[in-house]
């Protein structure tokens, strides 16, 4: 499978959503206030809670329209900016405590067991019970207006998969592969899982990265994407179709995954 090359020029710098918060310095550690807005409804920071619904909302900024993406949420401080769809100031740890207020679970089953006297990869990955994965499943939306008219669609909608040509030329260092190329289709539909990140030296490995929901398969995400080609970097992008312009502001919905009757 060739690996898709795109000019600097399709690889969008850091966006005004993102700058705006660029130059802020971190904050002091401080213990997460849970606040009562009504009788259904919590404020954790900036997260947005409806406990009658089952919801956690937070805002965000279309990042990208064009060119590889790894990630579906990042913080505007992260790394990953770069290859990031949508950037939020909302903090990963609040998100990750509003989820479980939720009764969002977590699993590990997408991470390989390392040997701890090798370190060497097992080709074995944590089995987790039935109860827990359903459990640990989440369906996510992104909303937004558009004058008067508001869109909601799953997060599914606003990736695209390319399907590259099984007998491609794989494209010298540097060159340019155009995605005429290939085809394009609409990321698989499904609720992604909860993974919960992981702490480190007593820090939230989530807040200290900025990662948070994960298209390729990322340990230090509170979310993940389970489906196929999950651990290709080279296959995803925005689906430009759907995906308001950059700067646009959203709201991510986050909810546990209910399966269809």
């Amino acid at each position: 499978m060739p690996k898709l090359l795109l000019p600097a020029a399709l690889i969008l710098p850091w966006t005004a959503f993102a700058q705006k918060d660029a130059s802020a310095k971190p904050k002091s550690t401080e213990k997460p206030k849970i606040e009562r807005i009504s009788g259904e409804e919590l404020r954790i920071g900036k997260i947005h809670i409806h406990q009658k619904k089952r919801e956690a909302s937070f805002k965000g900024g279309i990042n990208m329209t064009e060119g590889l993406i790894e990630y579906f949420l990042a913080t505007t401080k992260s790394d990953k900016v770069h290859e990031t769809l949508i950037l939020t100031d909302a903090s990963p740890l609040n998100i990750n405590i509003a989820m479980k207020l939720l009764g969002i679970k977590e699993s590990k089953e997408l991470f390989e067991i390392i040997d701890q006297d090798t370190w060497k990869p097992t080709g074995k990955f944590p089995e987790v019970t039935p109860e827990v994965h359903a459990a640990s499943l989440v369906d996510i939306f992104v909303e937004w207006n558009e004058g008067e008219k508001k869109t909601r669609v799953p997060v599914n909608e606003l990736i695209h998969h390319i399907n590259w040509p099984e007998k491609a030329v794989t494209p010298k260092p540097n060159e340019d592969v155009e995605i005429k190329e290939a085809t394009l289709s609409v990321m698989e539909k499904g609720p992604w899982l909860s993974t919960g990140s992981y702490m480190h030296e007593g820090r939230f490995k989530a807040e200290v990265g900025g990662i948070i929901f994960g298209i390729y398969t990322n340990e230090q995400a509170i979310v993940n994407f389970s489906g196929k080609d999950r651990l290709l970097g080279d296959v995803w992008i925005p689906n430009k179709k759907v995906t308001p312009k950059v700067g646009t502001e959203v709201t991510i919905i986050v909810k546990p995954h209910t399966p269809k009757k």
